[in-house]
């Protein structure tokens, strides 16, 4: 059973699926170096077949992402005619029926009308790709839903699954009961009530980016006192909360919604510190859905938690939740924005040809990209090292060398293995470092990475250390940074530079020995010379590009930065 997921909105992507597990997954920024690119994947999709070795006639179905005509960051400001035509319409209704539910019913009563030119353009475009399977649409947060429960490391007889995320075909927000091979949802909020979408417009707000720089708000939301956020959070407290009628949702209680914030915030925040609204801010999202997610439990009577959808990408509101008292299990998927939506897109439309779901197997690693041989590799460094001012070796050891590298205070570009798919380096296209030295946060921010200064890098640590630094679960997996934990003395002395600066939180990657092998040894070579158990570890990319993904980019990304190291593999290129 070979299947093909498509998501051709923002962060567009394609995922290839065999069997049971995921073969090939990659997003089309990663090819076209236009980062969170929207719109249809056609390298992304060509790509998935090379790295799998597949053909076009073997895909025996394929799953398209969501009923709804797909956007990407310029519809944020420009939203389709029916989208404003909606939002003016509800603005008139009382309020109950405005966060009713029910409205998504009235929205996707008219999803044929919207589909039909949708489909249209989908299928042609498969068409003239080579493409003969029968293609499937999946509604959006089913596809949340299904991609994390389905591929979930603990047992399946009961899980509940809650998906969280600004929009997506009407809907932001599911509560779910996962039954062995079905998924029942109990619960959905109206996209009236996103609170995800809040959080984006004060991002926007701030002068960050929405639905890309809402990392940031929540980096600098630590910098805020307590005292400095109460007026506002007071405010925020005004605009949201989880429905005293129906504890499953959470309702919009500002007759605002979606750019009517936009209009608004500005006088209602004038005056107002940007750290104190960013601290506000994050403390009143981690408040409501925490409430939510409480209600949710004790409704359902599970404890055992999945977790996906875009809301979940705020590591510090999912650490808050890995350390509630009654929860039994945590899974939340790496990457949960709509980028992931193509696996659950593949894993259904192998179920609507008779693959059974309870087969699927386990997540492993996510190394689902490119490789590159040798040959290739010389090539790059032949044409991109000729005419400029470095060595180039090969070495056997290379574990040993970049460790020992690290340990005098190098900057290390690390390139080794598959890519991996989603937001977080994890060791195969990271920037690695000293974690002790706080001098290396200024040089990679001012002369590398280009970041805002208020932001952390993450520790990719090994597990034999887990205890000795972080507070954590003890039956929580974490090997892809999906919270910020709280952190031991041990932490502050050995891996400063890799905590938050202020308050000391760190967005792990507690190393797995089986799924990351290479990086594990190499952290574990440099444990050896420092007595330190972690390293440094940010993604290998300049400001406002994707991750590199191929030597080429590996490449241009050195020279155009101030990098002193680059491991392609064996070969190590030393300015």
């Amino acid at each position: 059973m070979l299947t093909l997921g498509i998501h051709d909105g923002h962060t567009a992507t394609a995922c290839l699926w065999e069997e049971g597990r995921v073969i090939a997954c990659i997003s089309e920024e990663r090819l076209n170096r236009e980062k969170e690119w929207a719109g249809f994947p056609q390298q992304a999709i060509e790509t998935c077949l090379v790295i799998a070795g597949k053909k076009k006639e073997q895909v025996q179905s394929i799953g398209i992402c969501s009923l709804m005509p797909q956007t990407g960051h310029h519809h944020y400001h420009n939203p389709h005619w029916h989208k404003r035509a909606f939002s003016y319409l509800v603005r008139f209704l009382p309020e109950k029926a405005r966060q009713s539910s029910r409205n998504i019913r009235l929205i996707h009563r008219l999803i044929p009308l919207l589909l039909a030119k949708r489909e249209k353009s989908v299928r042609e475009k498969l068409n003239q790709m080579g493409f003969i399977a029968p293609i499937y649409f999946f509604e959006h947060h089913l596809l949340h839903a299904a991609t994390a429960y389905y591929t979930n490391w603990y047992p399946r007889e009961k899980n509940l699954i809650l998906t969280l995320d600004g929009s997506g075909d009407a809907v932001c927000a599911t509560v779910n009961l996962g039954l062995a091979s079905r998924i029942e949802r109990q619960a959905e909020t109206f996209n009236y009530n996103a609170i995800c979408d809040f959080y984006t417009r004060i991002t926007q707000y701030l002068g960050m980016r929405p639905m890309s720089h809402e990392y940031k708000v929540m980096g600098l939301a630590a910098y805020a006192e307590e005292e400095s956020k109460k007026e506002i959070l007071d405010l925020f407290r005004s605009f949201f909360r989880v429905s005293p009628e129906n504890p499953l949702q959470i309702i919009n209680t500002s007759r605002l919604w979606k750019w009517h914030f936009s209009k608004k915030l500005p006088s209602l925040l004038a005056g107002k510190r940007f750290d104190h609204i960013a601290g506000a801010l994050q403390d009143f999202y981690e408040e409501v859905v925490l409430k939510w997610i409480e209600n949710a439990m004790r409704e359902t009577g599970v404890f055992n938690l999945v977790l996906s959808g875009g809301g979940f990408m705020n590591v510090k509101l999912n650490y808050k939740i890995s350390q509630l008292p009654q929860l039994e299990s945590l899974f939340i998927f790496p990457g949960c924005g709509d980028e992931s939506n193509p696996i659950g897109a593949a894993i259904l439309a192998a179920q609507k040809q008779g693959f059974p779901v309870e087969k699927v197997e386990p997540l492993g690693m996510v190394d689902w990209g490119p490789s590159y041989q040798e040959d290739e590799i010389k090539k790059a460094i032949e044409i991109h090292c000729s005419e400029q001012n470095c060595q180039v070796k090969q070495k056997e050891d290379v574990a040993g060398e970049i460790a020992q590298k690290l340990q005098a205070g190098k900057i290390v570009g690390r390139f080794c293995g598959k890519m991996e798919w989603g937001a977080r380096a994890l060791g195969n296209r990271s920037i690695l470092a000293h974690p002790q030295n706080s001098q290396t946060i200024h040089r990679i921010n001012r002369a590398i990475k280009k970041r805002d200064f208020w932001m952390p890098f993450a520790p990719a640590v090994l597990p034999e250390y887990r205890e000795r630094y972080l507070h954590l679960p003890s039956s929580f997996r974490c090997p892809f940074m999906t919270v910020a934990a709280e952190t031991k003395e041990e932490a502050w002395e050995n891996m400063s530079a890799a905590l938050h600066p202020f308050d000391r939180s760190a967005r792990a990657q507690v190393l797995d020995k089986e799924l990351h092998p290479s990086f594990y040894d190499l952290v574990s070579r440099f444990a050896q010379m420092t007595g330190i158990g972690a390293v440094l570890n940010t993604s290998f990319n300049l400001h406002g590009y994707p991750i590199v993904c191929s030597p080429e980019d590996a490449l241009k990304t050195f020279f155009k930065s101030d990098l002193d190291i680059l491991q392609l593999e064996n070969y190590i290129i030393e300015k």
